[in-house]
C-alpha cells in the first residue's frame, strides 16, 4: 500500500503515524500499535493506520482485531489491492467461516482489477488447497509429464525436463516449482530454494512454492523463515492440509502448542481427515493443558481408527493430568500389550507410577528405558527425581560419561546436566553439582530466551486495571457459593507441601495446578477485540464477574465430580486475586513465602515443562522476576487487606504442628490429625516435588543457598539492590 500524503491530514495523525512506523521498524510492536491506535482516534477516516494495525494484529494471531482493522481499511480504500490482499490473508489464516462469507460478499463488488479479484476469490473456492499457479507459456502436456516423473520418484529426469521447459517458458511458476521439488528430493537444497523463490516472484498468489520453500527451510533447521513461508502458503490456500500440519509442527517445536491448535483443528475437521491429524491434535491439546478435549479426541480416534502406541501413550498422559491414575495405568498397559518392549510406553508407565509415589515399581522401568534409549536424558532426569544418589552410584557415573557423547541433542544434554547436578548434590559434592547445573541452565537459555520486559508489561497492565477499586464495597450478585482454596506463590516455595497438608483433610480434594483460573480471568480482562490492553475492573459488568466464578467451578466439578472443597495450586492465580475473590467470595487464598535465595536456587535446580517459567534459567532474571512477584503481592496487600493468608515456609518447617493448625484454620476448616501426617496421603502428585512431598517435613532445604553462595552472587546482588533479602 502506498503511503502518499493525504489531503490536509491532521498534524497529530501524521506525527503519530510516522512514529508508529519508526517503532515498528525498530521491532517495538506494542508501542507501534499504541501509536497507530491513537492515530486512528485522531483521524478515523484515513486507511493507513487501520491497515498497519491489521498487519500487527495478524502477525500476533489476534484475528478478531485483525479482521476488524483490515475490513475498515478496505472500506476506506476500496480501490487499493494491497488492503484487499491483507484482508484476504487475515480471513484465510483465521479460518473464520463467517468472516470468509463477509469477505467474499464484499469482494464481488470490489473496484479492483478483475484478475486480482479472481485470484483473491479462488483461494476460498472449491480448489482452495493450493496447486493453481501461473502456467505461463508452458504446455500442459509437458507439465503433466514432469508431474508424473516426480510422482514416480524419477527426480533426476524431472529436473532435466523442467530445466528444458523453463528455457521455453521462463514465465511458468508451475515449472519453477516443479524444478525446485525435483532438486530438493535430490538434496540440492540451495538450488531448490532459488527455484521456489523464482516461482513466488512469478506468481505471488501461488501457494505451492511457499509451502515447498517452508518445508525445505524446516529441513535446514531455519524454522523462523519456514514459519513465515508456511503462513504465507496458508494465507493463499486456507485448506492446504499439508501446510497446516507442517506449520503446526513447527509451532509445537517452538513450544507454542496453543498457537498450533486452531490450525490442527482445521485439518482434523476436514472430510476424510487422516487419523494422524487428530492424533497430533490430541498431543497439542496435552501440551496446551486442554486435557479434557485431548481425552475426548484420542478416544474417538482409537474407536474409529484403532489403538496405536502414540495414541494410547498420549491418552495416558492426558488421563494422568486429569487425576485419573487408574485409567492412565490401564491405558498405558494396553499400549504395552501392543508392544511389550516399547520404550515410550514403558517410560510413560514409569512416570505414572512415580507421580503416584510408587517409586520401587517405577525404578526398574526407568532403568529399562535408560538402557534402551541412553541418549534420552529425560528418562535419566525423571529417574533421579525419584531416588537418592549414594557414593558409587553407577547411574550417576554413567550419566557423567554420557553427557559428552558426540551428537547428543541439546535438550538431552540439558536433561543430563540437571540429573547429574541432582545426583552430585545428593552426595554433597556441591562444587561439581553447580558446574553441571549451570551448564544445563545455559542450554535452556539458548533454546528459549526470556524477555523480562514482557513480564514487566504484564504486571503493569494488571495493576493499572485493578488499582484504586472499591474492593471492600463491591458486592457481586448471583455468585457461586463454592469455597475453593487457592494456594499460590513462587514455584518451589513450598506450595506443593502446603497443598498436601490441606488436601489431607477429609473434606478437601487436592486439585494440583488446574490452570483454569488464569485463562478464564484473562479472558474477562482482555476481551476487547480492538485493544491489547486490559479493561479496568470497573468496566467489567458484574454478570461477567459472577460468570467467571461459575465457569471456573463448572470446570472444577467436571474434573472432580462430587468434591466438597478443591484446592488449586495454579502458580499465577495471585495475579488475579481481587477479581477472583469478587467472583468467588467464599474462596480462600494462601500465599506461600520462602527465603528468596532458597526459592530461586530450587527453581534454578529444576527443569520446568517446555515453554513455562522461562525466567528460571538465568540467575539475574530469577531475581528480577521474584521482584515482580513481591510487587504484585504488596499491591494486593494494599488494595485488598485481609483477603489472603501468608504462610512462611521456614516457620512451617520449624514448627509444623502450630503452623499447620493455623493454615487449616485459615482455610475455614476444623483441625484433623491427618493434616500432620500428610506424607501418608496417597493422592497423585504431578509436580517437581513428587518425591519430597512423600517425606515428613524436614529442614534440610532451609538455607541451602549457603552451599552455593559464591555461585549465586549475581542473583543475590540483584536481590540486595532491590531490597529483597530477608533481615
Amino acid at each position: 500500500m502506498t503511503h502518499s500524503p493525504m489531503t490536509n491530514p491532521l498534524p497529530d495523525f501524521r506525527k503519530l503515524y510516522e512514529t508508529g512506523l519508526s517503532l515498528l521498524q525498530a521491532g517495538h510492536r506494542d508501542e507501534a500499535l499504541e501509536h497507530f491506535g491513537r492515530a486512528i482516534l485522531s483521524k478515523p477516516d484515513l486507511a493507513e493506520a487501520w491497515w498497519q494495525a491489521a498487519l500487527i494484529f495478524l502477525d500476533a494471531d489476534h484475528f478478531p482485531q485483525a479482521l476488524r482493522h483490515a475490513a475498515r481499511a478496505v472500506e476506506l480504500r476500496p480501490e487499493e489491492p494491497t488492503v484487499w490482499a491483507t484482508w484476504a490473508d487475515v480471513v484465510a489464516l483465521s479460518g473464520d467461516a463467517v468472516a470468509e462469507r463477509a469477505f467474499l460478499d464484499k469482494l464481488r463488488k470490489a473496484r479492483i482489477a478483475p484478475a486480482i479479484r479472481l485470484r483473491l476469490q479462488d483461494r476460498f473456492g472449491a480448489e482452495r488447497k493450493g496447486g493453481k499457479g501461473a502456467v505461463g507459456r508452458a504446455p500442459r502436456t509437458r507439465l503433466d509429464a514432469i508431474a508424473k516423473l516426480i510422482a514416480t520418484a524419477r527426480f533426476d529426469r524431472a529436473e532435466v525436463e523442467a530445466t528444458l521447459l523453463l528455457r521455453d517458458a521462463p514465465d511458468s511458476a508451475v515449472a519453477c516449482n516443479m524444478l525446485g521439488v525435483a532438486m530438493a528430493a535430490q538434496g540440492k537444497a540451495e538450488a531448490a530454494l532459488a527455484q521456489f523463490k523464482a516461482a513466488i516472484r512469478i506468481d505471488p498468489f501461488f501457494a505451492d512454492p511457499f509451502f515447498n520453500l517452508g518445508r525445505e527451510l524446516a529441513n535446514l533447521n531455519r524454522s523462523a523463515e519456514a514459519e513465515r513461508m508456511l503462513r504465507a502458503a496458508i494465507a493463499r490456500a486456507p485448506a492446504f492440509a499439508s501446510a497446516l500440519m507442517l506449520f503446526a509442527d513447527l509451532l509445537m517445536q517452538d513450544l507454542r502448542s496453543r498457537d498450533a491448535l486452531p490450525f490442527l483443528r482445521r485439518v482434523a475437521a476436514m472430510p476424510n481427515a487422516p487419523a494422524q491429524a487428530r492424533l497430533k491434535l490430541g498431543g497439542a491439546l496435552n501440551e496446551a493443558k486442554e486435557f479434557e478435549e485431548a481425552v475426548a479426541i484420542l478416544r474417538r480416534v482409537a474407536e474409529s481408527d484403532g489403538e496405536t502406541i502414540y495414541g494410547l501413550t498420549t491418552l495416558a498422559e492426558a488421563e494422568m493430568a486429569l487425576g485419573r491414575a487408574d485409567d492412565a495405568l490401564a491405558t498405558v498397559d494396553r499400549a504395552l500389550t501392543l508392544a511389550p518392549d516399547h520404550v515410550v510406553a514403558t517410560g510413560r508407565k514409569a512416570m505414572i507410577l512415580q507421580t503416584l509415589g510408587r517409586f520401587d515399581e517405577a525404578r526398574p522401568l526407568f532403568l529399562t528405558v535408560m538402557n534402551a534409549d541412553p541418549k534420552n536424558g529425560a528418562y535419566f532426569r525423571s529417574y533421579m527425581n525419584s531416588t537418592k544418589s549414594a557414593p558409587g552410584d553407577p547411574v550417576l557415573d554413567r550419566m557423567i560419561g554420557l553427557i559428552d557423547q558426540p551428537g547428543l541433542a541439546p535438550r538431552s544434554e540439558m536433561n543430563f546436566g540437571f540429573a547429574i547436578a541432582k545426583g552430585l548434590e545428593d552426595q554433597k559434592d556441591h562444587a561439581r553439582a553447580f558446574t553441571y547445573l549451570r551448564r544445563a541452565n545455559d542450554i535452556v537459555c539458548r533454546l528459549s530466551p526470556y524477555d523480562h520486559s514482557a513480564r514487566l508489561a504484564e504486571v503493569a497492565k494488571l495493576q493499572d486495571a485493578f488499582r484504586g477499586h472499591d474492593w471492600a464495597g463491591h458486592r457481586v450478585a448471583d455468585t457461586s457459593d463454592a469455597a475453593p482454596i487457592f494456594i499460590t506463590g513462587m514455584p518451589r516455595s513450598g506450595t506443593t507441601l502446603i497443598e498436601q497438608i490441606i488436601a489431607s483433610h477429609s473434606r478437601v480434594t487436592g486439585g494440583d495446578e488446574l490452570d483454569f483460573l488464569p485463562k478464564l480471568a484473562s479472558g474477562r480482562l482482555f476481551n476487547d477485540p480492538l485493544s491489547p490492553m486490559a479493561r479496568r475492573i470497573s468496566a467489567i459488568p458484574d454478570p461477567e464477574i459472577a460468570a467467571l466464578g461459575r465457569d471456573y467451578m463448572a470446570k472444577v466439578a467436571e474434573r472432580f465430580p462430587g468434591a466438597d472443597i478443591v484446592t488449586d495450586k495454579s502458580i499465577t492465580s495471585y495475579m488475579y486475586l481481587g477479581l477472583v475473590k469478587l467472583a468467588l467470595p467464599n474462596a480462600r487464598f494462601i500465599i506461600v513465602r520462602r527465603d528468596p535465595r532458597d526459592t530461586l536456587l530450587s527453581i534454578y535446580k529444576n527443569r520446568f515443562p517446555e515453554g513455562t517459567h522461562l525466567y528460571a534459567y538465568d540467575l539475574r532474571a530469577l531475581a528480577h522476576h521474584y521482584a515482580t512477584f513481591v510487587d504484585m503481592i504488596d499491591f494486593w496487600r494494599a488494595e485488598t487487606p485481609g483477603w489472603f493468608t501468608e504462610v512462611q515456609y521456614e516457620n512451617l518447617v520449624a514448627n509444623p504442628e502450630d503452623e499447620s493448625r493455623r493454615l487449616i484454620a485459615a482455610c475455614g476448616l476444623d483441625w484433623q490429625e491427618a493434616c500432620l501426617n500428610f506424607h501418608n496421603n496417597e493422592r497423585q502428585v504431578r509436580t517437581l516435588s513428587v518425591y519430597q512431598v512423600r517425606q515428613p517435613i524436614s529442614g534440610g532445604s532451609v538455607k541451602a543457598w549457603q552451599r552455593y553462595e559464591k555461585e549465586l552472587a549475581p542473583m543475590i546482588e540483584v536481590l540486595a539492590e532491590r531490597g529483597l533479602l530477608p533481615d
